[in-house]
Formats: structure tokens, sequence, C-alpha cells
């Protein structure tokens, strides 16, 4: 039996539910359950609900997948509890037990990352060691980062360390990819130079669980990962907040056995039925040729768009991302135009537009009215030069941002007691350091981090792209 097998035999059963929650099934709710006999739990799954990660794991080529309710957010910072875990299981096995108390583990990242991994440094008190981009000029969705850069700073890490008289202490490497621009990085080359150096790779792929169903498999378990956060609910036909922490064949089998604790210890003990059972319904409703053929469909339009002289960005199948940045508009000012075309996009900033699709939309309509309607608006554009909703916007090759690291005063989880204001951006916070990120989601490039000191180059994009407020340690 199935999780959607059970709640539909229970909500046709006329059962008296004197059980959790409170609507008993009424308000269209009738699928809407609760731990009771029969329908498994979570976070001790042994019944249905391991049967059907069972399936998804089968799906994906895993050697264990678990489901989260509570998003990628809940899975990246299970992730990292499971690396640091994995870390002092080593120290452990070494028989330093004595020295255990007193390593503070470091997590390897690129920059753009989610801010619930910041969060899971505040909680879990690893210190991070950002990757620098490799990028020259500053983007908030953009973070370049290739194998040879990671062995680069790896090896300049580790000689710093024994320099110094520490041994290292990384405890795994942390990416995103694909990133909100759809840019993908070069996962095998990164997993290759990870394991080389005897660290895990843990992935945030938010945005790219359909990556196993393309035309070449290019998900990051399959190119050597060891963990991965995978949206579900991003790009599969899987409700709000439905997710995967999938665990590689390849990866340590001990990272795993407190899988089911460690997103306990970051979610709710009440899990949503409805979200458990969309996961379950996903893997007879996912057809990959469906995936294929909008990959290519999405060619073609991205095509039809360069003909037009609209340039594109990114690698990713399923994103048509315009690069705004020689037009002289904002991608929130074309955001604007879109909706009055009844299109609805999923993030713009002043460079750049990202729109997201996937086999379910409404494939004819949907893409013929996205392609007139960019195409109007383009055409349209000289006569806008005096309209006061176009917001000029400025080629960030040009507008001296830079994507030099800030310095670094405290880590994360040191200053997450300390006292904080919510100031007013500008040159008077030079010096001032930052109590959070400048950004939450997406998966960003964060200006400054907790922890980190504010200089004139952190002002200027902050200014950019329009955040007025940060919270700096009084």
């Amino acid at each position: 039996m199935t999780i959607s097998d059970y709640i539909n035999e229970y909500s046709d059963s006329d059962t008296t539910r004197l059980h959790m929650p409170g609507h008993k099934g009424s308000f269209g709710y009738r699928d809407d359950i609760t731990e009771i006999k029969g329908a498994d739990s979570l976070y001790t799954a042994d019944g249905i609900i391991a049967q059907s990660e069972r399936k998804t794991s089968e799906l994906f080529g895993t050697r264990n997948t678990f489901y989260s309710t509570e998003g990628s957010s809940q899975v990246i910072k299970a992730m990292c509890f499971l690396a640091l875990q994995y870390y002092y299981q080593g120290i452990q096995g070494s028989g330093a037990t004595e020295d255990l108390q007193k390593k503070t583990p470091t997590i390897l990242a690129t920059r753009n990352a989610h801010k619930s991994f910041i969060y899971a440094s505040m909680l879990l008190g690893f210190k991070i060691r950002w990757i620098a981009p490799e990028d020259e000029t500053f983007s908030l969705c953009r973070c370049s980062v290739s194998a040879e850069k990671l062995d680069l700073d790896l090896k300049k890490y580790i000689e710093d360390c024994r320099n110094s008289g520490k041994e290292p202490d990384i405890a795994a490497v942390y990416i995103t990819s694909p990133d909100y621009l759809g840019n993908i990085l070069d996962i095998k080359g990164i997993a290759e130079v990870a394991h080389k150096y005897g660290l895990l790779l843990l992935c945030d792929n938010a945005h790219g669980s359909y990556l196993k169903f393309l035309k070449e498999d290019i998900h990051p378990i399959t190119l050597g990962a060891d963990m991965t956060a995978d949206s579900a609910h991003k790009t599969l036909p899987v409700l709000t907040g439905g997710a995967y922490m999938h665990i590689s064949p390849n990866a340590p089998e001990e990272i795993e056995k407190d899988a089911r604790k460690a997103l306990l210890m970051f979610g709710s003990t009440s899990p949503s039925y409805l979200i458990l059972k969309s996961l379950d319904e996903a893997p007879d409703r996912i057809d990959a040729d469906d995936y294929k053929e909008t990959a290519e469909r999405l060619k073609q339009l991205k095509d039809k768009l360069q003909e037009a002289g609209i340039d594109t960005y990114g690698d990713e199948a399923l994103k048509i991302v315009l690069d705004l940045r020689s037009w002289g508009v904002s991608g929130t000012f074309i955001a604007g135009k879109l909706r009055k075309y009844n299109i609805e996009c999923e993030y713009a900033d002043p460079d750049f537009l990202v729109t997201m699709w996937s086999p379910y939309n409404g494939l004819e309509k949907d893409y013929e009215r996205f392609l007139v309607a960019v195409e109007e608006i383009f055409a349209g554009l000289q006569k806008l030069e005096n309209d006061n909703e176009q917001k000029a916007g400025i080629d960030s090759s040009d507008n001296g941002l830079k994507a030099d690291l800030p310095e670094v005063r405290f880590q994360p989880f040191e200053i997450r007691y300390m006292p904080h204001n919510n100031k007013e951006v500008g040159d008077e916070l030079i010096g001032k350091v930052a109590a959070d990120s400048a950004v939450g989601c997406p998966p960003a490039v964060s200006p400054i981090v907790a922890g980190e000191v504010i200089n004139e180059n952190i002002i200027r994009i902050l200014d950019y792209y329009g955040i007025d407020k940060i919270e700096v340690l009084s």
C-alpha cells in the first residue's frame, strides 16, 4: 500500500476522527491526517513512508532518499549536521577523543549559499570558509567556482593550517548548483577534488531535481556529490515544501545512520501528509520524456529570443533568464511589464529576469504568450525612454562592484546572541560588523554575512540591489 492509497482509503472510510487535526477532514481537508495507526511516521519510518522513499530512491539512483515536508531549508541543515557528525566520528576513530570538544570544524562553501546554510552555522557551531568567486564583478546570484579553484583553495588552507601548527579542520565542501541564474558548476570535477582530500561534497540542488530526467543525466548524485538537498516542489509535480535528502551510493555508509534524527532536529514533529502524499505520487507522475521535450522546446524558445536580439543567460535547461545588462532596463521593470500580459516571473533584479518552466506549463499558450510579450516589450523600449516606470539598469561590468570577500571579524555562530540593531544602509555603517546576511532567499551571493565587516564596496552593492536596511552589531 502507498501513502496515497492509505490516505484515500481512510478518507473514504467514514471513520470518526477523534485525533488531530482539528478540522476533522472538513472544509475540503479530507486528506490531511496525522500519524494514526497504519500511516507510518516520517522520522521513524518503517512502513508506507519508508516504502515510498525507497521507490523514490530507485528513481534517482541513490542509496537512500529521505523525505522532507519543510523544503530544502530543513535538508541543508540536516546535511550539515550529518557531515559534522561524520567528521567527529573520524576524530573518535583516531583515538583523539580528548580533543573532541576543542574542535570547531570548518565547511568550505561557495558564496552563493542559501541563508539556511548560514543559519546552520549559527545552530551547529561550525566555521565557514568561503570559496572566493572567480567572477571579477559582483552579481547577487552568480558564483563561478571551478574544480581547479577549489583545489587551489584547499591546498592553500591546508598549508596555512600546518604552517601555523594546526591540523586542517575541514568537514565538508558545500556548493550550490544550479544557481538562481541557471549556472551549473562542474560537479564531477569538484567531487573528484573533494574526494581527493577525503572530504564529503554536499550540494544544494534545490533547483535541480529534474536534472535526472534530461537527455543527459546531470543530477549531482550521478556526478559524484555525496549528499544533495533537492526541492522537489520547485521543478517536479510536488506540493510546496516537498523535498528530498539524497544519499549517494558511493557516500560513506556512516553518514546516513542518523539521517532521520538530523531532519527531525530542524523540522516539525507534525509533518504534512498532504505534502507526503504529493511526494509519494511524484514518481508515477514524472515522465522523463516530458522533461526532455520541455528542455528542447525551451531551447527553441531561447533561440528565437536570441534571433530577436534578446540575450539569455545560464546553462539550465528549464530556466529562461533574460540578461538585461546592455538594455538600459532592469529585470524588475520587465517583470512589471510582463504582468500586464498576465505573466508572473520567478525573480528579477537590476540585471536579470528569471523564469522557471516545467512540463506542466500549458505548452502552446504559455510559450506563445511569453514570446509575444517579450518581443513586444523589447520592440517598444525606445518609446519608453522618458517613462517614469523605467529604471535605468547599469551593466554590472561597469558599475564598480567587486566580488571581493569582506573581512571576517566573527563566525556566524559567534555573534548569534550579541546585541544588534536594524540600521539604514549608508556610509556611516562602514566599519560596522553585520549581524545577519543581507539577503534571505533565493540562494544568493550575500553581499555581507553575519560576522563580516562592512566596507565601501558592500554599501555600493547594497544600494545597487535596493537593500535599504541591515542588521549590525550594536
